[in-house]
């Protein structure tokens, strides 16, 4: 199950990202997003019928935006449509180099409580595997993990955006980290830079409680580490087109190989792949791969492990 925000993107695509005081041309379109959309998506597009949990707001933009979710294969029966509320958006600029700057307005992804984490809880089967991002509010997400021994789930942590306030015992619940370099960063002060820096980030990282880090990278791969074994992977290359919702990719092929029971490395391995597709393509949940694609691709690659 997944639980996180649900965004419309406002997606400008620009030949390059604008400096300060600059005003270019673009082409708009308007995709559906929100990294735990993109997450539940990027599952559902893999082969898995997720469960999500997401507010919109009832508008024109969460009627559109529930549709999608649906149409993807995501279970919709925990999403929360909130009268009086707007649902979330997002301002998102491409570069044609597949770079990417983002604001976003969370609506009604802002609001989610405690109590309404309880409600949502009646979809998390046991031994499930959930994934969580921190774009829900620190309190809902404090209740979500304390939930974990007795509801008998996996915990999957997406820490973005990096907040204060999550607590020490919600750390120690939490099965995988998975932050990128700059996540990795705001989270240890440690510059990740390359598998060497990424070893030190992530034994920072278990620091603060979770059995395993998993640091990716961006082109360079991913790097896993717990209190036995550590190693890295490095990226497919591909020709990248749009980098937006590489990471959600990346958590959502994660998550949907664990829960197909594929050994650790292997999952790590999917989820790489599952990445490289999604930034060879533009927008975000539109970029999701489908198992039947990831497939293709792994018989046309080699990586290596170092």
């Amino acid at each position: 199950m997944f639980f996180g925000t649900t965004n419309l993107d406002l997606c400008f695509n620009v030949e390059r990202l604008p400096t300060p005081g600059e005003s270019l041309m673009g082409a708009l379109n308007r995709n559906p997003g929100g990294k735990g959309a993109n997450q539940a998506v990027a599952a559902a597009r893999l082969g898995l019928r997720p469960h999500f949990y997401t507010r919109l707001g009832d508008d024109d933009a969460g009627r559109s935006l529930s549709l999608s979710l649906r149409d993807a294969g995501v279970r919709a029966d925990a999403i929360e449509v909130c009268p009086g509320e707007i649902s979330g958006s997002a301002l998102v600029l491409v570069g044609d180099d597949g770079s990417n700057m983002i604001v976003i307005d969370p609506g009604a992804n802002l609001n989610v409580t405690p109590a309404m984490i309880d409600r949502a809880a009646e979809f998390i089967e046991h031994d499930a595997i959930v994934v969580a991002e921190m774009g829900m509010p620190i309190p809902a997400l404090n209740r979500l993990f304390e939930m974990k021994r007795a509801k008998g789930f996996e915990l999957i942590f997406n820490p973005a955006p990096v907040r204060a306030g999550l607590s020490s015992a919600a750390w120690r619940n939490v099965n995988f980290v998975t932050p990128n370099q700059t996540e990795a960063f705001e989270l240890t002060g440690v510059e990740v830079h390359d598998f060497e820096s990424a070893a030190h980030a992530a034994g920072k990282l278990l620091d603060l409680g979770p059995n395993a880090a998993l640091i990716t990278l961006g082109a360079q791969g991913a790097f896993y580490a717990d209190a036995e074994r550590a190693f890295a992977l490095r990226a497919f290359p591909v020709k990248v087109v749009d980098t937006t919702a590489a990471g959600d990719a990346f958590n959502g092929g994660f998550a949907a190989s664990l829960a197909q029971r594929l050994p650790l490395r292997e999952a790590v391995k999917r989820a790489l792949a599952v990445a490289a597709l999604c930034v060879t393509r533009r927008g975000a949940q539109s970029s999701m791969p489908t198992g039947e694609a990831v497939d293709e691709f792994l018989k046309s690659q080699t990586i290596l492990e170092l």
